[in-house]
């Protein structure tokens, strides 16, 4: 298994390969003790825990027919980070709520 790579630089993780051994499965995603994995390819990006501003519940639309079109709405979340949001699509909306509940939550200073 390769190093992940980290998607926000400078937030780096000291044991990113062993976080993501142990890391629990939700979907295609991977929800370790300090990071979100995100796969591509063959390959895992990860996102710090440290490096999260946001995770918000959102929902795409997905569009399909010509006579009768059909939408169905799916789950998603959304991860904000100083370099930008990021998209996670699911399937299913329990896994959308074990995202959000792993995921810390800064708290705002007023």
């Amino acid at each position: 298994m390769a190093n992940p790579n980290c998607l926000v630089k400078g937030t780096e993780i000291e044991n990113a390969k062993e976080d993501l051994r142990g890391a629990e499965k939700v979907e295609q995603y991977r929800l370790g003790k300090a990071a979100l994995y995100l796969p591509r390819g063959f390959q895992w990006d990860y996102i710090p825990y440290k490096a999260i501003l946001k995770a918000e519940p959102t929902h795409r639309i997905i569009s399909a027919g010509h006579c009768v079109t059909v939408r169905e709405e799916k789950p998603a979340v959304d991860v904000t980070t100083a370099d930008g949001t990021i998209t996670l699509n699911l399937e299913k909306p329990a896994s959308m709520q074990k995202i959000l509940d792993k995921i810390p939550v800064k708290e705002e200073s007023k």
